[in-house]
């Protein structure tokens, strides 16, 4: 035996969000794929593929053959074989998964070598410890007021629910701490997290349809403990409740996705949260509740969907609709997926469809200004839209499903964070974009 890598490979998996939690008790990464090739520019390398966190790993060898590792490659989904053209710098690489129906076919990547820094990683963890930092599914971003660092969450794909911080004053962006959210009923799914004024925290936790697991706001001290959890209004979990039928019955697990602080005077501020898609009601009564004022579409889900306003002093909720983006013809839906509040009071959202790779067309950010609320209603006209598909198309891989999360720093830098779903039926790809001062985005 030359060298035993032991845990390495998964520890690499850890601390690049590319782990397969779900394959802890099988393979882990699993390892599928090696090769050794020498390059016309650099030397030799040695190449890992692993079937199950869809990424390579590439090592140097020194003298006495002990490799050290360089860099960290997404791969195709399950990467099988490898192949070198030394004489081109090239690196190819062929996946065995495919998933037609989500425009994402089996499929060859090509990798060149060259000067300069890494496209990828965009963020990874710290390992100055004895590990790294465990991450993935991320799904919610918050920056921290006047330093260049984020606060993240990562969704219900995992048990336990944690907070991450993220350094984002070099690149790539380091996750440099994880907090534990403790105490109250558990079960959460966080999809978004917001700062208040006097440093608690706020994460909109989002439920299902038949609300076995409720939507929910949960309030948390500096800490991490749960200080409150605070569910929808009474009467909408009755009309939820009383709601029959298939179409409506779905719409409804589309809920919680994102929460931003709403500042007020003295200390006061207001909480708004994003809901994914519009619900329907179908109980007589219910309504003037259900967010199908602006029609349903050929699916028989309301072209509308809300924002929800509350205010934690006085313990009251209300709302303002939100006309969703048309449906591109391959997608099966058209949502929100996160809300901040940006200075100068602008709100920034993330509004996507649900499709990948070829059939991805919607991922875009949208800004809308605190007055186009006034009428109860953010139409289409209302928005500015900055186009997300160049961003996730510059490295030549596929389109991801998921832009999740976006935070704009106090001196205006925005930042945007794919899910990768915890790397369960994907290839464990988190990409991690500074978009850069974000009034230039939307001119």
């Amino acid at each position: 035996m030359a060298f035993d890598s032991r845990n390495e490979l998964d520890e690499l998996a850890v601390q690049h969000g590319h782990y397969p939690d779900g394959r802890s008790d099988a393979k882990g990464a699993e390892p599928e794929s090696i090769l050794y090739a020498q390059f016309a520019l650099g030397g030799g390398y040695l190449f890992v593929g692993t079937e199950r966190s869809s990424f390579i790993a590439v090592y140097t060898l020194d003298q006495s053959g002990t490799p050290t590792f360089r860099q960290l490659l997404p791969g195709p989904s399950g990467p099988e074989g490898l192949l070198a053209i030394p004489q081109r710098n090239l690196l190819i690489a062929s996946g065995e998964e495919d998933a037609g129906d989500f425009g994402v076919r089996s499929s060859v990547m090509i990798y060149q070598l060259s000067e300069g820094t890494p496209t990828y990683p965009q963020i990874l963890s710290d390992d100055s410890g004895r590990s790294p930092i465990p991450w993935s599914a991320l799904s919610g971003l918050v920056a921290i007021p006047s330093q260049p660092a984020l606060l993240g969450v990562w969704d219900g794909f995992y048990a336990v629910s944690n907070i991450f911080r993220i350094d984002v004053s070099e690149a790539p962006a380091l996750i440099t701490d994880a907090l534990t959210i403790t105490g109250g009923s558990g079960d959460y799914d966080p999809e978004g997290i917001a700062i208040a004024p006097d440093d608690t925290l706020w994460v909109a936790s989002e439920g299902n349809a038949s609300d076995s697991l409720p939507n929910r706001l949960l309030h948390l001290d500096a800490s991490g403990n749960v200080l409150q959890e605070i569910g929808l209004p009474a009467e909408i979990i009755a009309c939820r409740a009383a709601t029959t039928g298939a179409a409506p019955r779905r719409t409804l697990g589309s809920g919680f996705e994102g929460v931003a602080v709403l500042p007020g005077d003295n200390g006061q501020y207001r909480l708004a949260l994003a809901q994914q898609r519009g619900w329907n009601y179908t109980t007589a009564g219910c309504e003037a509740l259900d967010d199908d004022g602006g029609g349903l579409n050929a699916l028989g889900e309301p072209n509308w969907t809300r924002i929800w306003i509350y205010d934690p002093t006085a313990g009251t909720w209300d709302r303002v609709f939100w006309e969703l983006a048309p449906k591109p013809a391959n997608a099966a839906w058209v949502g929100l997926s996160e809300i901040t509040f940006v200075p100068g009071g602008d709100l920034i959202l993330i509004e996507r469809d649900n499709r990948t790779g070829d059939f991805g067309e919607l991922k875009t950010l949208v800004k809308v200004n605190g007055n186009a609320a006034a009428d109860d209603l953010i139409s289409q006209s209302e928005k500015a839209t900055y186009d997300l598909l160049p961003n996730l198309l510059a490295t030549s891989g596929w389109i991801t499903d998921k832009p999740e999360g976006v935070a704009v720093t106090s001196d205006g830098r925005a930042y945007v964070v794919t899910d990768n779903d915890g790397v369960d039926d994907w290839s464990g790809e988190t990409w991690f974009f500074d978009l850069g001062r974000f009034w230039d985005l939307f001119d």
